[in-house]
Formats: C-alpha cells, structure tokens, sequence
C-alpha cells in the first residue's frame, strides 16, 4: 500500500474521442483547464479512475493523432512533479508502455491502494461489479489476452481506431435515455469499508457518489463527458466538485442512491 499525498484529486469517464466534435472540444478545453490548475504542486496527486478515452490501443508505431494535445497536456502535468496513477477502465484496458514512458503515467491494470491519513483508500474502475456482468467478466478476459491483442494490431490504424469507435458509439446508443444503476457498486463498497478500508472510489457507473458507510466513505467522481466533476480527498475526507474552465464548484448529485439519467452524447 503507497502513501498519498494530502491531496487526492480523482476523476474518470471522460471519453476522449466518443463524443460529438462540439461535446469533445469543450471536455478537452476543460481537462486541460483543470489539469494546468494543478502543475507544479508537491502537495497534491491525480488518479484517472479509468476511460479517459473511448477507445485506446497500443500499436507499437502509431498513437491516434486526436489524443496528441492531451497527451502532451498529460506528460506536461506529470513533469511539473504532479504524479499521476491511472486505472484501466474498460473502453482503455489495452493501456501500455507509450503512457508509461512517454507521458510517465503509472498504470494500473486493476486495483490500486493507497493510505492518506492514516485511512486505506481502495480504487478501482468498477467494470465487471454488477451481479449480471458474468458475460461481460468473460469477454473482458479474451479481450485482454495476448492473443487477442496480437490480432488486433494488424488491423492497420486507419481501419482499426475508426471501426473501435464506431462500436463504442453503438453500444452508447443503445444505452441511451435507459439507465445507468449503481445499487452494485454502493454494495460492493460498502462491503470493502466492512472489511476494513475507510474509503472506497469507483468510476464506470457515471453516477457521482459521496455516501458515509459506517466509518467510511463510497466515492465516484461520475463522468467527465457528462458532468465535468472530480472528486477530492483530503486528509482522509472526500468531496465532489464541478470544473467550469476556471475553477472548482462543490457538487451535489442530483439523483439519489441507486439511478441516474444517462445523457445524450
């Protein structure tokens, strides 16, 4: 288990690339914001709680030219001495060595621990949580198997990001006007905190979440593509915040416990 820095700053479910070129602009615009807000502070570290990007894959010569501004973004906020710990999420689990030694990003293919405070921070993206996600726990196996993603890299770029996308896209259209629901997610926290850690932060569901359990807290940061907020713990207490380009609002979810409108994208 790694120590934190006093400050944590947490946020997930960005989506880079999966959106319409209007939605991405102003979500780039405001990650870039946000993250220049935090350079070259020795107190503070960010953890992306996985899928910055809609779809991400390591060909070993070629990197998806629409991801070039964040990723200089991303290594620049890295070389003012901001370490930065990313979750693989699953529309990124392909993550690989360019994010490690180009943007010197530490990757995580799972879960990550951390302690603040005296209190245990577990983190995870959350894919794979719900009870009905047995298929999807499968697939994700076959997906990240060497194998899997041998064949998948000689697709050559200009067929294979384009054709990941346009999946990605389908699958979010058929979620639309339903319902994400994060009863699972709130149970397998609250069960982690029962088992002795004092905070528990998930992603994936894309509904923002602060709730005490106990001793401890559940937090989701929810969707960037969606909302602009992030999470903050400090010294062991967390919070939700909203980003406007400038400057960091505290947030209150909308939505209780369990349900939460996906937007349109």
């Amino acid at each position: 288990m790694r120590a934190a820095r006093p400050t944590l700053y947490l946020l997930g479910d960005a989506h880079l690339g999966g959106q319409r070129p209007a939605r991405e602009e102003a979500k780039q615009e405001r990650l870039i914001s946000f993250w220049r807000s935090l350079h070259g502070r020795n107190d503070c570290q960010l953890v992306l709680c996985g899928d910055l990007f809609d779809f991400w894959f390591e060909y070993r010569h070629v990197i998806a030219r629409s991801h070039f501004r964040i990723l200089v973004e991303l290594a620049g906020l890295v070389n003012s001495g901001v370490p930065v710990d990313y979750l693989a999420g699953n529309h990124d689990f392909w993550l690989g060595s360019f994010l490690r030694e180009e943007a010197g990003v530490t990757l995580h293919d799972d879960a990550l621990s951390l302690e603040q405070a005296g209190r245990r921070i577990l983190l995870r993206h959350g894919d794979g949580l719900m009870a009905r996600d047995h298929l999807y726990r499968l697939m994700k196996r076959v997906l990240r198997h060497p194998a899997s993603i041998a064949g998948y890299r000689l697709l050559h770029p200009d067929l294979g990001i384009p054709f990941a996308l346009f999946c990605s896209h389908l699958s979010r259209a058929s979620a639309r006007d339903k319902h994400h629901d994060d009863t699972d997610y709130r149970a397998y926290a609250c069960g982690q905190i029962d088992a002795g850690h004092d905070l528990v932060v998930l992603g994936h569901s894309h509904v923002p979440a602060l709730l005490a359990h106990g001793g401890g807290w559940y937090v989701n940061a929810g969707a960037w593509m969606d909302t602009f907020t992030y999470a903050r713990i400090e010294a062991g207490v967390p919070s939700l915040w909203q980003w406007d380009g400038q400057a960091g609002h505290p947030y209150q979810p909308a939505a209780g416990p369990g349900r939460s409108s996906v937007m349109d994208d």
